[in-house]
């Protein structure tokens, strides 16, 4: 069992590394959220597995759940930033458009 969960955290792990290009390369500023909501889901996985690998789970879960709420209020907060400064790109681009 313990070498099917190295196997499982190790593919995690690739997953996480895969989604970063998307963080790093998403073409608008919510595809790169898209990539940091899916690395904070696998990161959370990632530490219950290791918290099953190196029998602590107590303490690993209690990690993970805290990290999980750290990162939906993170990704909230940032969702609200990103369209608060669309909003007031639109109405810049409103207020030129009538300009001319």
């Amino acid at each position: 069992m313990s070498f099917f969960l190295h196997i499982l955290a190790l593919a995690l792990a690739g997953v996480t590394i895969l989604s970063f290009y998307r963080l790093v390369a998403g073409p608008t500023a919510f595809d790169r959220l898209i990539g940091l909501g899916i690395i904070g889901t696998k990161i959370v996985v990632l530490l219950v597995l290791v918290g099953a690998i190196t029998h602590r789970t107590e303490m690993l879960v209690d990690l993970a759940l805290t990290y999980a709420l750290i990162s939906f209020i993170g990704t909230l907060v940032l969702a609200k930033f990103f369209e608060t400064q669309a909003a007031d790109f639109d109405g810049e681009q409103d207020e030129a458009e009538e300009a001319a």
